[in-house]
């Protein structure tokens, strides 16, 4: 390499080399201004801003606050078990069928609006979906590898557009679709 290569290698590592020396420096905080100095542009004294300490109080407070807000998932009773139990809970109180493909997988009325899934452990997901009269179809996924609860809450039709990412079906001639 000629004085050229070297030089402009010399540049291209130049970033890199003060990007090291700069972070390999150990930081030391800036001198507080003493004072008995005044300054000599300004008439006024010197003011000094007070250290401002955070709140031990305030600390303590996000403590307790991060402590009620996290809490541990239950302990399944018997995680070396060869089948799980999957709870699914809808709500409002209305007839709806869980399907899981063509099967029926259960059926919840306004008295039992909670439906207990039996799988073998590890089978794999559940593509569940849930239709009711007036309400909106709900997709959910389960997962078959520990028992599991999923609550969910079916919208009706006619609340359907204020739903984020609501598209109303559109037949190929532009009307509306009908049900």
């Amino acid at each position: 390499m000629g004085t050229m290569g070297t030089m402009r290698m010399m540049r291209r590592m130049a970033p890199f080399v003060l990007l090291g020396v700069a972070c390999s420096r150990p930081s030391s905080p800036a001198p507080a201004p003493a004072a008995s100095t005044p300054r000599a542009s300004s008439s006024r004294p010197a003011v000094l801003a007070p250290a401002v300490a955070p709140a031990a109080e305030s600390l303590s407070e996000v403590a307790k606050v991060a402590e009620e807000d996290l809490k541990t998932e239950e302990r399944e009773a018997s995680p070396y078990s060869e089948s799980v139990t999957l709870k699914l809970s809808v709500s409002p109180p209305v007839k709806a069928i869980v399907t899981w493909g063509a099967k029926t997988v259960a059926r919840v009325a306004p008295g039992t609006m909670d439906a207990d899934i039996q799988r073998p452990r590890g089978s794999g997901p559940l593509d569940l979906e849930i239709k009711a009269d007036g309400y909106l179809p709900y997709h959910t996924r389960l997962y078959a590898d520990r028992s599991d609860k999923v609550s969910v809450r079916l919208c009706r039709n006619e609340d359907a557009p204020a739903l984020f990412g609501y598209k109303r079906s559109v037949e190929k001639d532009g009307g509306e679709k009908k049900k």
